[in-house]
């Protein structure tokens, strides 16, 4: 499948009953970083994409303090999109 995070496409080779959730996972990101863009001026990509993958992974962590972390499915899910994020924060 392809992925379009940021105004840019991405392949990606993933499982049928991942499909949807990595969708909706990009629509989200989408958002955020035209939420972003919107609410601060933010006219580097970069920039608005480092600050979504912040917003998520503060997200992420105060979910694991709060202990409701503990559920294997959503980690594994969790660190899948942070994996991606981080890889494509590397192309840029």
């Amino acid at each position: 499948m392809k992925i379009n995070i940021a105004g840019r496409q991405y392949p990606l080779s993933i499982n049928a009953e991942e499909e949807e959730a990595v969708r909706n996972a990009g629509k989200e990101i989408n958002k955020l970083i035209q939420e972003f863009e919107d609410r601060y001026a933010v006219t580097d990509k970069q920039d608005a994409i480092s600050m979504v993958a912040l917003q998520m992974a503060s997200k992420y962590n105060l979910m694991k303090q709060a202990g409701s972390g503990n559920d294997a499915e959503m980690n594994e899910k969790l660190t899948q999109l942070t994996e991606f994020i981080d890889k494509e924060l590397d192309k840029i």
